[in-house]
């Protein structure tokens, strides 16, 4: 496909702007124990609530959800992990692995974030970055990458360490960024499952005893986390109406009381505006040379959150590069950004949603021109001989 570097075309899709302060900055939040909270869209990760969000805290086992994200990223859900003899000496909640003991990596992430157990956070680190310390380093280069520059990793699994801490904004980022992963979704939701081991076949059985999770309405996720330096730790999620929340809240005495009186607050006091739906057309364009106009669709959902009745402020706008064919399908067209009042909040590819072939006259103009151009230079080059030549045969014109 050719994109003509000429003006954009612009688009705007508008449900209506007009002056105000953005929804999040004018809402008054719930009352909560929590000494770090943040509340977010998953999508968009427009802020919702926010109090301390950025003040350094050690997090316990919520560090849990950067492992999960490195193993997935790194392992199939089928390999399997040969534990060392260092995941037997790990304190606390544990699955009691032996030394030598084989379990797949599925089971493994169902045993870290269901259970929490710290000594298979270790297990996994030591599967994919070596050593502990070398899985740190990758741990800490993920959080540079999701944009978590308040973070820093020293365990797998949160236990507290000098120099291990993060913020409630950016545990947010990490676990948004997680959100993307399907096999995290899945790993999140279970709440009993009986996985396969080869030494330890008695301890088999891992059941979740999140409060949130079992008996708040559209809950997840996430984590949970305790150390005496940290307080009790939530990262949670829920979902309504195909809506997703993320909040984080640290430090606090009952932090899934807290995620819960957090989701009430952000479901009840603001609304998703749906401004577009993805794979469905946007726009109608013309395509310089096509054989016909093309249908323009977004790559994923877009839509903006907003304080609710307040769906008036949220539009979206699209630029479209003028296009020239052949266009294929699938191919990056442009543009879509949402907008709450003047503030762009997410930025999404437009596609093209079929192809879009050269006009049989268009696609033999390139070998037309050519040919008139051939033609001129030689009737030019036949009448210059015919002026240039004087009489007798001689060439005239000089003196």
């Amino acid at each position: 496909m050719k994109h003509v570097l000429l003006a954009l075309t612009v688009v705007s899709l508008t449900l209506g702007v007009r002056a105000g302060v953005q929804a999040s900055a004018a809402a008054v939040g719930p009352k909560l124990d929590g000494q770090s909270i943040i509340l977010t869209d998953a999508v968009t990760g427009q802020v919702l609530y926010a109090r301390n969000a950025y003040v350094r805290r050690p997090v316990a086992s919520t560090t849990k959800i950067m492992t999960a994200i490195l193993v997935i990223e790194n392992c199939g859900m089928d390999e399997i992990v040969t534990a060392s003899e260092a995941p037997s000496k790990v304190p606390y909640t544990s699955l009691h692995l032996k030394p030598g003991e084989q379990v797949k990596v599925e089971d493994l992430l169902v045993s870290l974030m269901v259970r929490s157990a710290n000594d298979v956070a270790v297990a996994l680190a030591e599967h994919v970055g070596g050593t502990v310390s070398g899985f740190a380093q990758m741990m800490n280069d993920k959080a540079r990458e999701i944009g978590a520059k308040n973070t820093h990793f020293v365990t797998p699994n949160g236990l507290y360490a000098p120099g291990h801490y993060s913020t409630a904004y950016d545990l947010a980022l990490i676990a948004r960024y997680a959100l993307r992963l399907p096999h995290f979704n899945e790993i999140i939701a279970t709440q009993s499952k009986k996985i396969k081991r080869s030494i330890n076949t008695k301890d088999v059985l891992i059941q979740t005893r999140s409060k949130f999770i079992k008996h708040y309405l559209g809950a997840d996720g996430i984590k949970s986390g305790y150390t005496k330096q940290s307080g009790y730790c939530y990262v949670g999620s829920a979902t309504r109406g195909g809506w997703r929340l993320v909040s984080v809240v640290l430090d606090s005495f009952d932090s899934q009381a807290d995620t819960a009186a957090l989701m009430d607050y952000g479901f009840k006091h603001f609304q998703r505006v749906l401004l577009a739906r993805r794979n469905q057309p946007v726009a109608t364009v013309q395509v310089y040379g096509g054989s016909s106009e093309l249908e323009v669709v977004p790559e994923r959902q877009v839509h903006v959150t907003v304080k609710a009745g307040q769906a008036d402020m949220a539009r979206a706008e699209t630029k479209i590069d003028q296009l020239r064919a052949p266009v294929k399908k699938g191919e990056k067209v442009g543009t879509m950004t949402a907008y709450v009042a003047d503030k762009p909040v997410m930025t999404v590819d437009l596609n093209a949603a079929e192809d879009v072939d050269e006009t049989s006259a268009s696609a033999a103009w390139p070998w037309v021109r050519a040919i008139a151009l051939l033609t001129m230079i030689s009737i030019g080059a036949a009448c210059g001989r015919a002026v240039a030549k004087g009489p007798g045969g001689g060439w005239g014109g000089l003196s």
